[in-house]
């Protein structure tokens, strides 16, 4: 992770934080919470920053404490001063979900996973095109270990993410 991608992990880290704090719940009540899924060893070091959360920790997390993951993943650009300004004036980032298929399998399980997820929470039927913020662009970056611009480029490379 660069300095960029390290904050980030901070900041999620610090709003998992204030929201456990805001319910007045110690870190072994969350994980007592969660049936024994986490141990405060691991929620310390998520609130840290210092530990990248998967996507289904995260929706884990986000259920303990009343939450959407997205609320959770929803930093202020302004607070974060990411790399990735420029996605902002790019205009909607539109994923083409039928040229998924173009991707490697191993490559495009975690976003099929995560735009499934976001589809689920969006209550969306589409079968074609899903529309992603900046922020998911860049939460799926972590998850591919590259930054939001690389994973961009890749992706319109390949087809799969199209910009209006």
């Amino acid at each position: 992770m660069d300095d960029k991608e390290k904050r980030y992990a901070e900041l999620v880290g610090e709003r998992l934080r204030r929201m456990r704090q805001e319910r007045s719940m110690s870190l072994q009540e969350v994980c007592d919470r969660s049936g024994g899924a986490f141990v405060v060893s691991t929620l310390s070091a998520y609130e840290r920053g210092k530990r990248s959360l998967s996507l289904e920790r995260l929706s884990e997390l986000a259920a303990i404490y009343g939450q959407s993951p997205t609320a959770i993943l929803d930093i202020d650009n302004e607070q974060a001063d990411f790399p990735h300004r420029s996605l902002s004036s790019s205009g909607p980032l539109r994923i083409s979900l039928e040229s998924l298929q173009r991707l490697d399998p191993e490559e495009r399980r975690p976003l099929e996973t995560y735009l499934s997820f976001l589809r689920q929470l969006r209550n969306d039927p589409s079968r074609d095109m899903l529309t992603i913020r900046k922020e998911d662009l860049v939460y799926l970056s972590s998850l591919y270990g590259v930054r939001p611009g690389a994973l961009k480029d890749y992706l319109e490379k390949e087809g799969v993410l199209l910009t209006w």
